[in-house]
C-alpha cells in the first residue's frame, strides 16, 4: 500500500500531505519469513492500516507481524498504538512495530518513534520512547495459538451475512486464490504465445 494520503490542518495538528505513488509502485506479492520459531508476515508502515492484510498474512501461517514504519507527529500520536493493537486483535498474532528514533535536528524528518511488540491479546508488552534504544522481549508462539483456541474468530465468519475481507483459512505455504489466478492467466500467456511461434514456424517454413 502506498501512502497518498492529504489532512488537512485543524486546531490541533498541522496539514499533513504525502504521495508515495509519485515516485514509489506498490508491492506485488505478500511477505512471509519462516524463523526457527515461528512464520511472520512482513508489511511496510502504511500496511498497518489495512486489516485484510494482516488477515491474509495470519491465514498463511503467521504468527507474528512486523511493519517496519515511520509515522510522523500527526498521525503517530493519533494511530500507531491503535493500529498496532488492532492488527494484534484482529489476526491475533504478535505485532512488532519498528521505528526510527526521532531527529534532534528539527530540519529532518520527525518520526514518531515508539517501537512496540505487541502480543495476540492485544496488550502492549513493551513500548520504547523517541530516542534510541534497544529492545529486547520474548515471543512465544504458542499465546497465539491459545488466543485463537480461546477466541475463535476466523472460524466464526457469517458469510451468509456479508463477505469477510480476507481469504479463508489456508494450510501455510499454499497459494492464494489471486496467486492461483495468476499462476492460471501466466500458463495460458504462455501457451498462447508458444501457439503463435509455432504458427509463425509452419508459415515460414
Amino acid at each position: 500500500h502506498l501512502f497518498d494520503i492529504d489532512v488537512a490542518a485543524t486546531d490541533k495538528r498541522p496539514a499533513m500531505k504525502f504521495k508515495e505513488s509519485d515516485v514509489l509502485s506498490p508491492g506485488e506479492t505478500m511477505t512471509l519469513v519462516d524463523f526457527p520459531w515461528c512464520r511472520a508476515g512482513i508489511g511496510i508502515c502504511y500496511d498497518v492500516r489495512f486489516p485484510e492484510y494482516a488477515l491474509m498474512l495470519k491465514n498463511r501461517g503467521a504468527k507474528m507481524l512486523i511493519y517496519p514504519g515511520a509515522f510522523n507527529m500527526t498521525t503517530g500520536p493519533a494511530h500507531w498504538s491503535v493500529l498496532a493493537r488492532g492488527r494484534a486483535n484482529d489476526s491475533q498474532c504478535y505485532v512488532a512495530m519498528v521505528s526510527p528514533a526521532r531527529s534532534e535536528n528539527p530540519m529532518d524528518y520527525q518520526a514518531w518513534g515508539h517501537s512496540m511488540l505487541v502480543s495476540p491479546w492485544a496488550e502492549i508488552q513493551t513500548e520504547a520512547e523517541h530516542q534510541p534504544t534497544v529492545v529486547v522481549a520474548e515471543v512465544d508462539p504458542t499465546e497465539a495459538d491459545r488466543i485463537r483456541e480461546q477466541v475463535p474468530t476466523s472460524n466464526q465468519k457469517r458469510s451468509d451475512l456479508y463477505v469477510p475481507y480476507a481469504d479463508p483459512q489456508v494450510p501455510a505455504g499454499s497459494p492464494s486464490k489471486r496467486e492461483q489466478l495468476l499462476a492460471s492467466v501466466a500458463a495460458l500467456s504462455t501457451a498462447a504465445l508458444l501457439f503463435v511461434g509455432v504458427r509463425g514456424l509452419m508459415k515460414t517454413k
